[in-house]
């Protein structure tokens, strides 16, 4: 009963205190009495003027509470007299029987209302300098600070209607930042574990940018929002508890999940990245990104990704990695081993792309009866430059696999490859793939380090139906069959045109079973026969055509230019062979071929005479290979028959003598 009554007592006597000290705040403190006083230490402090220009307000029970009305700060000497920061109305308290029993700090909601922040920034200085440099002296820590007792908490925040513009003068620039509401739910601090957490965090604002080069009034604001229902940490131990936030921005939302801990070798992060189903042409037009131009109008329209994330030192994992564009879908895993290095590793596979969709438009075609300029003439678009810089610094690992790939209108099925960069030496390969019923097999190797790149081509080619390829890529039909490939070259430059222009190697072709569509060998032969026997050259009808069982070509490119060393064609009745050029960039063709009638050659289609067997005529091959012009070398053949008929002379005339000798 003695211990009791002295409770009561002790705690009747701290309720008098109480009484008695909020009386004598009421009675005798005045806040507005110590405007003078608090506007006079900012200037002091900060060189810069602070007006209160409304109400201060304090609250004693059960809350210590202060309230300002209408504060402004002024900008350091040199910035204008514009203010720094106005502020509308803020409010803060402290509730006094926790920490005067039990020193436990607990905060109520903090309170601001209508700031505006002027940033402005003239090359290396700006106005907000002064306020975050050290003054020189700093007060004593108080040797029982953060000794207040076992835990904090603040009721929330509530923060609107807060605009911060920054101005760039020497770009010329302004960017505002609105926050429309940032609000939160009690914040602890405290001791035990997750010993720091925040509730119900919500930012609403928006972002607007306007420079130099932009029509007044077209900048749109750039809307932004952010949300966690909880996010819990423990300083001791570093350890994160699981948390879920919410961000967007324009027409993009993206979700993450978090969790971490400390472990040996440093802070690990992880958890799940989702970013919804959404358009990117949408999204673009919310960032006032402009899209580019594709021949696809429809391309870019569907993207969505999930994604599991590993943060640990100088690393980024990324698992079970799904992401959707449009048709295509990419699953698989990727890493930046060493973040100091951007040293990039995935695993990757792909159901289809087709990259023909997100290319530039093609060019113009020309109206009929006109004609565009050839690719090299005056007009013709700039050679692409590489971008060696960028080549230089990749430091990539990884392999691919694609279930279907369009490019340049050509598809590859079954695409497995391997992609290996680092110092500027680009290795694409071994590269395998199905194409148009054959295989491909490739090496290409790109050199950025010497200061004209070194573009290496080992490919291989087996089996491929070479019409359905060449009508894919350059929608040509001059040439069918199945068609083995093999092509090792080498070029140098820092151009597309460059290195094509300098590409030099050996290339062979062996197609069977195929066509040469626009050229007719033998019609070519049966007009040469008419006008050697000096007859009316027939007049052929019908698509022009020379089917073929062998197609052979092998060559050495020099400089752009490939020189054929051996052209052997074989029909039923036919033989051609000759050599000549192909320039690479031009498409230019120049063949010297000789076609030799065998046994069994049909009649002539036309009804003239036939010509005999083991007739030879050689055959000039110009124009383009889009656009080539098959023609009888008329001097070539006139020369051949002049040496047939001396020759037949001189024998005759031999003869003749040889007879009369042996007749005597």
């Amino acid at each position: 009963m003695r211990v009791g009554r002295i409770v009561a007592l002790g705690a009747a006597a701290l309720v008098a205190v109480l009484l008695v000290i909020i009386v004598a705040l009421k009675l005798f403190v005045h806040p507005d009495n110590y405007r003078g006083k608090v506007q006079e230490a900012v200037r002091r402090q900060t060189g810069r003027e602070l007006t209160i220009g409304g109400k201060l307000e304090l609250k004693v029970f059960p809350w210590l509470a202060l309230a300002v009305h209408d504060v402004s700060l002024g900008n350091p000497p040199g910035f204008g007299s514009q203010p720094f920061m106005r502020l509308k109305t803020a409010s803060i308290g402290v509730h006094l029987l926790p920490l005067l029993l039990s020193r436990r700090l607990e905060v109520s909601r903090i309170v601001v209302d209508g700031l505006t922040v002027n940033l402005v920034k003239r090359g290396t200085t700006n106005n907000w300098q002064d306020l975050t440099e050290s003054k020189g002296t700093s007060a004593q820590t108080p040797a029982n600070q953060g000794q207040m007792g076992g835990s904090a908490t603040i009721g929330g925040i509530d923060i609107r209607n807060c605009v911060v513009i920054l101005k760039d003068e020497a770009a010329r620039s302004t960017t505002t930042v609105s926050v429309e509401e940032l609000q939160s739910g009690k914040i602890s601090v405290g001791n035990e574990p997750q010993a720091l957490s925040l509730e119900d965090f919500q930012l609403k604002g928006s972002l607007l940018s306007e420079a130099p080069g932009k029509a007044a009034g077209s900048a749109q604001p750039l809307p932004f929002s952010l949300r966690a229902p909880r996010i819990a940490l423990d300083p001791g131990t570093q350890a994160l508890a699981p948390a879920r936030v919410e961000a967007r921005v324009g027409e993009l939302a993206a979700i993450l999940t978090a969790a971490g801990q400390k472990t040996a070798t440093g802070q690990v992060l992880s958890g799940r990245i989702e970013i919804p189903k959404v358009s990117p042409r949408k999204v673009m037009d919310s960032l006032q990104v402009t899209a580019p131009l594709m021949r696809d109008g429809h391309a870019l329209s569907v993207l969505a990704l999930t994604t599991n994330y590993r943060y640990s030192s100088n690393k980024i994992e990324l698992s079970g990695l799904d992401l959707t564009l449009d048709d295509t879908r990419v699953q698989g895993t990727a890493a930046i081993n060493d973040l100091e290095h951007d040293a990039l590793a995935f695993n990757l596979s792909v159901n289809a792309i087709n990259l023909d969709r997100y290319r530039p438009p093609a060019p113009p075609t020309a109206p009929a009866g006109q004609t565009m300029p050839p690719p090299n003439s005056k007009g013709s678009p700039a050679p692409t430059p590489l971008p060696i810089e960028t080549l230089r610094k990749l430091n990539v690992n990884g392999s691919l696999q694609v279930g279907s790939a369009t490019f340049a209108g050509l598809v590859f099925t079954g695409v497995r490859t391997r992609v290996v960069a680092q110092g500027g030496l680009v290795h694409l390969g071994p590269s395998q793939a199905l194409m148009y019923g054959g295989t491909y097999t490739g090496d290409i190797l790109l050199d950025a380090r010497p200061a004209q790149a070194e573009l290496t081509l080992n490919e291989h080619v087996h089996g491929t139906d070479i019409g359905a390829l060449l009508k894919a890529a350059y929608n040509s039909t001059r040439l069918s069959g199945h068609a083995d490939v093999n092509v090792a070259v080498k070029g140098s430059g820092n151009t597309n045109a460059a290195i094509m222009s300098s590409l030099g190697g050996k290339i062979d072709a062996n197609v069977s079973q195929g066509a040469l569509n626009g050229i007719d060998i033998a019609s070519e032969l049966e007009s040469a026969n008419a006008l050697l026997k000096r007859q009316v050259p027939p007049k052929h009808s019908g698509p022009a055509r020379t089917v073929f069982n062998t197609l052979q070509t092998s060559g050495t490119l020099d400089k752009g230019v490939l020189h054929t060393d051996v052209l052997r064609i074989e029909t039923d009745f036919l033989k051609v062979n000759g050599a000549g050029t192909l320039n690479v960039a031009s498409e230019a063709i120049d063949y010297r071929l000789l076609a030799t009638l065998s046994q069994g050659a049909p009649a002539a289609r036309s009804g003239a005479a036939a010509a005999p067997a083991g007739f030879e005529v050689p055959l000039l091959v110009t124009g383009t290979a889009a656009s080539p012009t098959v023609r009888p070398d008329l001097q070539a053949l006139a020369k051949g028959q002049l040496r047939q008929k001396a020759g037949e002379l001189v024998k005759k005339q031999l003869g003749d003598k040889l007879k009369g000798l042996l007749s005597h």
